[in-house]
């Protein structure tokens, strides 16, 4: 079976075994708790509540977003900055299921990390409520268990899509940049099409930004992260 729901800004895609239609909803109420945790435009989410603290506020902050965040400053570390979830140059400080803003003017957005955690959190959630394969596809973060899923990539000359790979349990993320868009950070042109292979979706999504910014398709970074890329122009 398959359902869509528009969420995390995209649309939404799982698929599943007939049968399994609580599955396929426990996977859409994870992306939804991922959106009301994760959201930078939520007042109310853990992010909303962190951008309008004071400086000096320690924040509770719920198990996956602070997932999220310690792998996104493992990123910024490994990239020396290239990804970077702080907006200006405001402190921040994750300790133990909290969060320390130590400068007035930090502020967090995980726009480039969270829609594939959701990913990732939607596919632990159908698995965990009984469907022995599925997958789940939020604008082109895909993740993949127990089946053989094939994978195309938009064809911008004729508007479609074409036959590119096949997907097995693991992640993909696929990030489009216009080759004449304005240069991105440091300068470089982004490519057109990046696609990041990785254990996670969330890896794989932030991993598609910088591999957009360095031209990079092999080397430690990737293999530390288990990742694969490629740039398609």
């Amino acid at each position: 079976m398959l359902g869509t729901l528009v969420e995390v800004g995209t649309l939404v895609e799982v698929g599943a075994p007939e049968g399994t239609e609580a599955a396929v909803a426990a996977a859409f109420e994870a992306v939804a708790q991922v959106e009301r945790l994760m959201s930078f435009h939520l007042p109310d989410s853990d992010i909303g509540h962190f951008n309008s603290a004071p400086a000096g506020a320690v924040l509770a902050i719920h198990p996956w977003t602070a997932r999220v965040l310690s792998v996104a400053r493992e990123l910024e570390e490994a990239t020396e900055g290239l990804f970077d979830v702080a907006q200006g140059t405001g402190r921040w400080e994750l300790l133990d299921g909290r969060i320390e803003k130590r400068d007035a003017g930090a502020r967090l957005d995980l726009g480039g990390i969270a829609k594939g955690e959701a990913v990732d959190r939607a596919l632990a959630a159908l698995l965990a409520a009984g469907a022995p394969s599925g997958w789940v596809n939020a604008g082109g973060d895909l993740r993949v268990a127990g089946m053989d899923l094939p994978v195309g990539l938009r064809d911008e000359r004729t508007g479609g899509v074409r036959p590119w790979a096949t997907l097995q349990d693991g992640a993909m993320a696929t990030s489009h940049f216009p080759l004449d868009g304005p240069p991105r950070l440091c300068g470089r042109p982004a490519a057109r099409h990046v696609t990041v292979a990785a254990p996670h979706c969330a890896v794989a999504d932030a991993l598609t930004k910088v591999v957009a910014l360095t031209g990079m398709t092999a080397g430690t970074l990737l293999d530390r992260f288990e990742a694969q890329a490629w740039i398609h122009e």
